[in-house]
């Protein structure tokens, strides 16, 4: 996917506020024009589409000398050529949402609430409810017809957010997804909103797809889209108040508050609380004690949460400030739109899912209880199986002096103590690892999240370290970016922010260097050392159809030492298909490192001939 840095798109948000601000109707219809020019693109190939099958049509019918001429000079073939790269512009597949399809007649309850909010909204028609297990609810909408639309609506339940919510907050919740559907309520916003949520599904579906022509069309879109949903960010923060105001009209502010707190604060928590418990299980048993989800509901009627803790984790999400990189304003700013305080949430034990699928919630349960454990039970047993080795080595470990024990052994034994005994044990070794090894990546992650999750500031400077790597910098921009504005320090907090937003665009441009090879890209030589050589040549090998290989480097910009390297083959006998055997050779590589397979077919072949000439042979 073509990067557009937070940078940039943060700087084409506040020029859309800016001008939003200033004209409000000049902006509304720049954006109107902005939304249709994808539609004018896919309309465009659709008409070219159209005129060469007509033509090709009438020339057969009326002008039989001419179209005898048009295929002894092969320009049939290139006119066929062009419909068919059009035909693969215009086809591409769109996945639909994956759950369970809910029937009316499973659940005649909640489909009768969501007819009422359809009636008093007059909101798009819903074709079908699905269920999934996650926390949340959404409305999606798939198009029937790939780019050419027809839109097929869809409503998302979270089976654990309809097990954690109230009745009157879960139709709250529902309100608030029905208003970015709703024909009452600011049309124009709910059209732009959906547009959004489109052309994003277009552009993805367009990179997943092989072909010459979505090829192309991806090159518009990979422009378009980004560029779109950041001029178009200042009305879809602006439908997300909206929704909000509709969820609190139809049920009231009051509950649609609740809701909100809720599902941010004592959702969450005790969603992450169980699963954790539950997940744990694995380190001491080799089956799950009991299906997931009907333990999940027993959790819930059991458990008494202290409200210390509710109070912490709401002053924290209350201090959350509303940012670029999500369209959804914070609690804070929510709440103060829906002008109600903030309060301690008041958790319910009636719940929608109880509630709103009465009979059904037992089966729909033990579907979901099944799948997960179906989907789950392999890692399971390979969780115990470690955990029961890693037991063993730190028993081992702990009966020797720590000077003993090589880098390796310390590392494991830090790590391990980590997870399986406790972060204050843990915390000593690491340490420990980190005077042998100073300004170690993995270990100042762990030192410095342990410091600042106990209050202590020193931590940042550990977490300054961990941020260079592209595994640890999103949660550590955020732990250290929290903590200071918790402590009341926005100055730092903005150059911690910042400073992270920087170090992100450099792992960005970094990472998309390695995600593909382009005709532009420069070769050398490859630096590589025997060990890894021999492993690849190993490997390669072991594939009878490859008949010669070489091997070549990319030159990449950012992180150098990470080296990039393109292995280009040749293959011999029948090969019936050479994009199959060429995932086959990648996936079967097996060596650490970031390598390219390429051969000599398809656009591949300027690449080849690159390889070739600049490479080493290795076959």
């Amino acid at each position: 996917m073509t990067i557009i840095t937070e940078e940039k798109f943060v700087d084409l948000v506040k020029q859309a506020e800016y001008e939003a601000n200033q004209n409000l109707k000049s902006y509304n219809i720049k954006l109107t024009l902005f939304a249709l020019l994808g539609y004018a693109v896919i309309l465009l190939l659709f008409l070219l589409l159209m005129g060469l099958a007509g033509g090709l049509i009438a020339t057969a019918l009326f002008s039989t000398g001419l179209f005898i001429l048009l295929i002894k000079k092969k320009i049939i073939v290139a006119i066929l050529l062009a419909m068919w790269i059009l035909i693969k512009a215009l086809w591409v597949r769109f996945t639909p949402p994956k759950g369970y399809i809910l029937k009316r007649e499973e659940a005649p309850k909640l489909f009768a609430e969501l007819d009422s909010l359809r009636k008093e909204l007059k909101s798009l028609k819903i074709h079908e409810v699905i269920l999934n297990t996650s926390l949340n609810a959404s409305v999606t909408q798939h198009p029937r017809l790939g780019v050419l639309g027809w839109q097929k609506n869809y409503l998302i339940l979270g089976y654990r957010l309809l097990l954690t919510l109230s009745p009157e907050q879960m139709r709250s919740v529902v309100a608030h997804e029905f208003g970015h559907l709703s024909l009452n309520h600011s049309r124009f916003a709910g059209w732009i909103y959906r547009i959004r949520l489109t052309w994003e599904r277009i552009m993805y579906a367009f990179e997943n797809t092989q072909s010459w022509g979505a090829i192309l069309m991806s090159k518009f879109f990979q422009w378009y889209s980004p560029k779109f949903r950041a001029y178009s960010f200042v009305l879809a923060r602006k439908s997300e108040y909206e929704a909000d105001t509709i969820s609190a009209k139809l049920t009231s502010p009051s509950t649609a508050a609740d809701a909100l707190i809720n599902l941010y604060t004592i959702a969450s928590f005790l969603d992450e609380k169980y699963w954790k418990e539950y997940i744990n299980f694995a380190d001491e048993l080799p089956h799950p004690p009991h299906e997931p989800y009907k333990g999940f509901s027993d959790f819930l009627q059991r458990y008494s949460i202290e409200n210390d803790i509710v109070q912490k984790k709401l002053q924290e999400e209350l201090s959350i400030q509303t940012h670029y990189f999500n369209t959804h304003p914070s609690l804070n700013d929510r709440l103060i739109a829906l002008n109600v305080a903030p309060r301690l949430p008041i958790f319910s034990r009636i719940n929608a899912a109880h509630s709103w699928l009465e009979s059904s919630n037992e089966k729909l349960m033990h579907y979901f209880d099944k799948e997960w454990i179906n989907e789950n039970i392999r890692a399971w047993q390979d969780r115990y199986e470690y955990a029961h080795n890693a037991k063993e080595k730190i028993q081992q470990f702990s009966s020797k002096e720590l000077i003993s024990l090589s880098d390796e052994d310390l590392w494991k034994y830090a790590y391990w103590s980590h997870e399986f005994i406790s972060v204050e044990s843990a915390f000593e070794l690491f340490l420990a690892f980190e005077l042998r090894n100073p300004e170690n990546i993995d270990a100042t992650y762990f030192i410095g999240k342990y410091l600042l999750n106990n209050g202590d500031e020193g931590g940042i400077k550990y977490l300054s370290i961990a941020r260079q790597s592209e595994y640890y910098i999103d949660e550590v921009w955020n732990l250290v970016y929290n903590f200071l504005i918790a402590n009341n320090k926005q100055e730092e907090a903005t150059e911690w922010w910042n400073e992270c937003e920087h170090l992100n665009k450099i792992n960005l441009l970094a990472k998309d260097e390695r995600d593909s090879l382009k005709k532009i890209d420069t070769f050398i030589y490859p630096e590589i050392n025997d060990a890894l050589l021999n492993e690849v040549v190993e490997n390669l090998i072991k594939n009878k159809k490859i008949k010669n290989a070489w091997l070549c480097e990319k030159e990449v910009k950012y992180f150098p030492e990470d080296q990039v390297y393109v292995i280009a083959y040749a293959s011999k006998g029948i090969v019936f298909s050479e994009q199959k055997l060429q995932k086959m050779i990648a996936d079967n590589l097996h060596v650490n490192g970031t390598f390219f397979i390429i051969n000599k077919y398809q656009n591949l072949k300027p690449l080849f001939k690159k390889v070739k000439k600049i490479g080493r042979k290795i076959i």
